[in-house]
């Protein structure tokens, strides 16, 4: 019976120290996201080259962001080249965009059954501390213990499903607003 409640302990306190890991690796993809973001998504920029491409129906580059990448790259002499240029150009950054998303994703739906399994490794420990007679203190405390388990996988799960969503809507609306520059280019500049 005490090897159980040893291997038990010894599987929860690893679960916990997983968990804090998984917490970290989900906090450093957020941070490297927003950054990311922040910097490549400018709301300036889009309206700036909005205002280009009514004006004038060209954009000429004067930063580096999202939206003026995408603009240069479908700036193209007929509408077919344009329609291929941006769809080459989401492709291609897709993959930047969504770095990590899949990660905070499996983080999300997965941390709390993690937790949840350190709560049972948990309770079966203070299950066999109550049939060692070892009382009712030490079962309480082992019942205790085993919770946090349970509310450090939400504390995981929460920030990464809350991100995940954040991240993927950031990611349309910039899709929408380049496809919407697209086709504001191939309108003013008369393409065929």
């Amino acid at each position: 019976m005490n090897t159980l409640i040893l291997l038990t302990d010894l599987i929860e306190k690893a679960i916990l120290i997983l968990l804090g890991g998984l917490s970290i690796w989900s906090i450093s993809i957020i941070i490297d996201r927003r950054r990311y973001f922040k910097a490549q998504f400018l709301n300036d920029e889009y309206n700036q080259i909005k205002q280009s491409l009514s004006n004038e129906g060209r954009f000429k580059a004067q930063s580096s962001g999202f939206y003026a990448q995408a603009a240069l790259a479908f700036q193209q002499p007929s509408t077919l080249q344009t329609d291929r240029a941006y769809s080459s150009f989401i492709k291609e950054n897709r993959e930047h965009l969504e770095k990590g998303l899949n990660v905070l994703a499996t983080l999300g739906a997965n941390a709390p059954f993690i937790g949840l399994l350190g709560t049972v490794l948990g309770i079966i420990r203070a299950l066999a501390y109550l049939g060692n007679q070892a009382g009712s203190s030490s079962v309480m405390s082992g019942v205790s213990q085993a919770l946090y388990a349970t509310a450090i996988g939400l504390f995981v799960a929460i920030p990464a499903v809350v991100a995940f969503n954040t991240f993927s809507n950031q990611i349309k609306r910039a899709v929408q607003k380049t496809d919407s520059l697209k086709d504001l280019y191939v309108a003013k500049s008369g393409l065929k």
